[in-house]
């Protein structure tokens, strides 16, 4: 218990370790996630918040535009412009306000308080205006109080660290791109006094001019921070055509210090607000493209920080199942020893062959108690039928560290025997050294005693097959005993009648030379005939296991040579065809058996079933040999059943049954082809088909 107790903690001990240390990592990293996807969130918003602030500024800075221009000559056009802008800021700084209030960014607190009192006091500013109580200058100062306020937040909003340096950079850009709008749009309601003065205006100039410089540093800022992609895009749009008429007339103005220009103040104000709409353009093209990082970035560290979470769920629920496995495996441990001794043969010896532990089954199948095998050798169950030479090769492989596998059969104690299938193993101790060997051992006697069975049946099954071969064979020979009668009876009756031809001739003595000479070739012919007709039959049934080459018209015109006799006997039409004749490897001697069972079959039921118009077709195509008769068919009943053995077609019960079983054995067991049987319109079709096997 105490040696369990010890396992489970050296088990348990670095889990829990391991579990701590991930617990705190992944509590650090969600912690940083989480206080990043806030970050990300606040800036989302105050971005929104700047979108909005910084339409506010345009806004306003066209109004500057128009009040300045208003606020120096009374100009009816700009009054009604002005009365046109004063409508849409106030619509846009609704907006702004309203977003303010919903974002309760307490950060700007103060920025937003001094913002909504400048916004209450326009009010009152453009009261002043339109009475003339302003001066150019004081409105150009109001409005860019104003402006500045704003801006005053964007550039805190600029300053917040995203913790993302690429959104940093934009933002530093963006601010920097505002002051730059903001100055062109101070030049705008600069240029528009400076033009509406009837004199020449030295410090309405001097502004002009220093405005103009204060532009050129704030685009140098912006370019610095802003990406390759964003400097692209500026220099696109300031491509645009107002760009170049604004600096042909700033250089005029510049150079010329009087009032003869051949454009108002009217015409300025136009294409300087043409290239402050494409200003603005950009700087929603920034804010567009800085928004769309911040998303991306935070809704990367959205899915990191979900990841996270279902990781640590997981890694929670996969620690808990493996403690809780562990502990079920520990507990079941015992339970699985009890279940292993009890069902599995295994024996653990030392490196000279005693038995130094077993298993109760292994006491079970050999007999022996646990006490009378331990500190024994383990040949105490060898049997004799087990040579040295297998335990040898055993001992040679498990001395030099590898396993063995193998089948070993057993000497029970009551001297009885079990065949077991045996992997020995050797064990190796801390120190890397063998010291002992396992074998784990699976009990085959059953198997074993059933293949000795199968064998024994096939063996039984062998001599079977071919003592019907044999009767087939037998029977076969009652069939040519009977063509050879009828192929003898002619050549005999001739050489009987030459002979005594030659008898009655010489006893007359009227015997001449010719004669006898003629009458002797005769005799010689005859008996050649017969010579070679007993060749064709010791040849069809001499046993020969070896593949020739040869082909179906050969062995055809040889099986005919044999039966043609008879079939003309009875009448019998042999219609051959031959298609194509291909070589093939086979056994020709057992092919020439079944073709010869085949054809005399078909005499058979010709002879039996029709008396007049007897055919057999014999066709022959590549490697299929087809045989078919007009004697009526098979019964249907009993066409699958043919090919029985000792099941016979002959209505006088004459017959074996063996042929047509041995001829299916030869086709499709000796050479590998098909033996096929079917009824056509009158009479049976037999096919034989040999397979590429036979190339």
């Amino acid at each position: 218990m105490r040696k369990q107790y010890t396992s489970r903690t050296k088990l348990l001990v670095p889990i829990f370790i391991l579990i701590t240390i991930l617990m705190f990592l992944a509590i650090f990293i969600i912690s940083t996630y989480y206080s990043k996807i806030n970050i990300l969130n606040n800036l989302n918003n105050k971005i929104e918040l700047s979108t909005h602030i910084s339409n506010l500024v345009h806004s306003l800075q066209k109004e500057r535009g128009l009040s300045s221009g208003y606020a120096t000559n009374k100009d009816e056009q700009f009054q009604q412009k002005l009365l046109i802008q004063r409508k849409k800021t106030d619509k846009i700084s609704k907006i702004l306000l309203n977003k303010i209030d919903d974002l309760k960014c307490k950060e700007f607190k103060k920025s937003i308080d001094d913002l909504k009192q400048q916004i209450s006091k326009l009010k009152n500013i453009r009261a002043s205006i339109d009475k003339g109580d302003y001066s150019p200058e004081d409105v150009i100062y109001e409005y860019s109080y104003t402006n500045s306020l704003l801006l005053d937040m964007i550039v805190s909003i600029a300053k917040r660290n995203s913790y993302v340096p690429a959104i940093t950079q934009d933002l530093l850009a963006y601010s920097n791109f505002l002051y730059l709008k903001e100055y062109t749009g101070l030049q705008r309601a600069q240029g528009v006094v400076f033009l509406s003065f009837k004199k020449f205006n030295k410090e309405v100039f001097t502004e002009f001019v220093n405005l103009m410089a204060v532009q050129q540093q704030n685009e140098m800022m912006f370019l610095k921070y802003a990406t390759k992609d964003l400097q692209k895009y500026y220099i696109e749009q300031v491509k645009d055509n107002s760009f170049k008429q604004v600096w042909i007339m700033e250089r005029i103005m510049i150079t010329k210090n009087h009032g003869n220009y051949n454009f108002d103040a009217e015409k300025w104000y136009q294409l300087m607000t043409e290239k402050l709409n494409i200003f603005d353009k950009i700087s929603k093209y920034i804010e567009k493209q800085t928004q769309k990082k911040i998303t991306d970035e935070l809704n990367n560290s959205i899915n990191f920080f979900i990841i996270v979470i279902i990781l640590l769920l997981g890694s929670w629920l996969l620690f808990i199942d493996i403690i809780f496995n562990l502990l079920k495996l520990l507990k079941n441990e015992q339970r699985l020893r009890i279940v292993m001794d009890k069902y599995i043969i295994s024996s653990i010896t030392d490196l000279k062959g005693k038995i130094i532990d077993v298993s109760q089954a292994f006491c079970e199948i050999s007999g022996y108690t646990k006490s009378e095998l331990l500190g024994k050798n383990h040949n105490i169950l060898r049997h004799k039928d087990m040579s040295k030479e297998a335990f040898k090769e055993l001992w040679d492989k498990i001395t030099t560290g590898k396993s063995w596998h193998g089948k070993i059969k057993n000497r029970k104690k009551d001297g009885n025997f079990y065949w077991v299938i045996a992997n020995v193993e050797p064990l190796y101790n801390e120190k890397g050294n063998v010291d002992a060997y396992i074998s784990i051992r699976m009990d085959i006697t059953e198997n074993e005693l059933l293949t000795q069975k199968i064998q024994d049946e096939e063996k039984r099954n062998k001599i079977q097959e071919e003592l019907m071969q044999q009767q087939h064979r037998l029977a076969q020979m009652g069939e040519m005993i009977s063509m050879i009668a009828h192929q003898w009876r002619q050549p005999l009756s001739a050489i009987t009648a030459a002979s005594g031809a030659i008898m009655i001739k010489a006893s007359r003595d009227k015997l001449e030379a010719q004669t006898a000479v003629e009458l002797a070739q005769k005799i010689q012919e005859f008996s050649r005939h017969l010579s070679n007709t007993i060749d064709d039959f010791r040849n069809f049934f001499k046993s020969n296991k070896t593949k020739y080459k040869t082909d179906f018209k050969k062995i055809c015109e040889s099986v005919l040579s044999i039966i043609e006799s008879s079939l003309e006997r009875n009448k019998i039409e042999i219609i051959i065809q031959y298609d194509n004749v291909e070589e093939f490897s086979s056994y020709e001697n057992e092919l020439k058996q079944v073709i010869l069972n085949l054809i005399k079959n078909s005499e058979d039921a010709l002879k039996e079933k029709v008396t007049d118009n007897r055919k057999i077709a014999i066709m022959l195509k590549n490697k299929t040999l087809c045989i078919s008769d007009n004697a009526g068919g098979i019964d249907e009943k009993i066409l699958t059943k043919i090919f029985e053995p000792y099941f016979s077609t002959k209505t006088k019960k004459d017959g074996t049954g063996l042929g047509l079983y041995m001829s299916k054995i030869i086709v499709e067991e000796h050479c590998n082809g098909k033996l096929k049987v079917s009824n056509l319109g009158d009479g049976a079709m037999f096919e034989i088909i040999l397979g590429d096997d036979n190339d």
